[in-house]
């Protein structure tokens, strides 16, 4: 009698022992809204400039953009900048954003900021350009790892922000070019700029940035040319779905982060010349099918022409 309990306890052990085991093998459920984000490989992006990725010039025989491309509507004649990347160049002409050294520091900021809408079909942005986050420190510092590629001597200084764009823009009859100085404006008070340097080539490849992917210029204007991943989750961390808005260009549309409507991992290629598309989105607090851009890892990064009227 007793042999029978001591197998059945056994059998019963064993039961529980097969059960646990298989519980841990299966497979862990999806966050709500879909699988984990794609991981963008920062170590093998296309330049800027070096076909098919091109940087086109309306004034220099260039009358309209082209997909994967910046149309630009001229170059300053007195451009400057940093123009050697060959240390973070990888063998194949791509370029590894995580060998590219950032300017360091972490610089705050008095920030003013507003964004409203004036219920006669306008949006009012209005602020003095300065971020809600820290910056690098500019000028960038001698002896610093950026200071050897970049010596940028300009300073970050209050800026004028002023704008009145349509609340509901509308889709132009024809693209129009982008000019230099602020294309847009992020959530977080700054100017967003163009994926071109003033000497025509690539700036986020070139040009010493900070960890959220901006610096200054000769306006001594704080902004950005590259989605950096503390930009992103300083706004808004993603975990699936559709990326948030991370602002607005100057035509009034939105721009929202890297990620499309199913939560994939969107490159140029996934969109238009101007580098955007067409689907719902949500905007001012209701789903509505809206022309919007998108932040990419990939040159132009931001914006290739302006859809609307800026």
């Amino acid at each position: 009698m007793n042999r029978v309990r001591i197998r059945s306890l056994v059998l019963f052990m064993t039961l529980i022992t097969l059960t646990a085991g298989l519980a841990g093998c299966q497979k862990k459920e999806d966050p709500p809204g879909g699988e984990t984000p794609e991981t963008p490989d920062l170590t093998h992006l296309p330049f800027g400039g070096v076909s098919p990725t091109n940087i086109l010039i309306r004034n220099q025989g260039s009358p309209n953009p082209d997909f994967l491309s910046l149309w630009l509507c001229g170059l300053p004649p007195d451009g400057a900048g940093a123009d050697n990347a060959d240390d973070w160049t990888n063998p194949d002409g791509t370029w590894d954003y995580t060998k590219k050294p950032q300017v360091e520091g972490n610089v705050t900021w008095n920030h003013v900021f507003d964004i409203s809408l004036d219920g006669k079909g306008n949006r009012i942005i209005t602020g003095n350009n300065l971020p809600n986050h820290p910056t690098g420190i500019f000028p960038i510092q001698k002896g610093t790892e950026a200071w050897n590629y970049d010596k940028n001597p300009n300073i970050i200084s209050e800026q004028v922000v002023n704008y009145t764009l349509p609340a509901l823009p509308q889709v132009a009859s024809t693209p129009n070019c982008v000019f230099f100085g602020p294309a847009g404006f992020s959530l977080t008070g700054a100017a967003i700029y163009h994926g071109a340097s003033t000497l025509g080539t690539d700036a986020a490849a070139h040009e010493m940035l900070d960890r959220f992917g901006g610096h200054t210029d000769g306006t001594e204007r704080y902004h950005y040319h590259f989605p950096a991943q503390d930009l992103q989750d300083h706004i808004h961390p993603h975990e699936h779905g559709h990326s948030v808005l991370m602002g607005y260009m100057l035509d009034g549309f939105g721009i929202y982060g890297p990620y499309g409507e199913n939560g994939e991992l969107l490159t140029s290629a996934d969109l238009d010349e101007c580098h955007g598309h067409t689907h719902p989105v949500l905007w001012d607090g209701q789903m509505i099918d809206l022309y919007h851009y998108h932040w990419t890892y990939d040159f132009p990064y931001n914006i290739g022409c302006f859809r609307g009227t800026p």
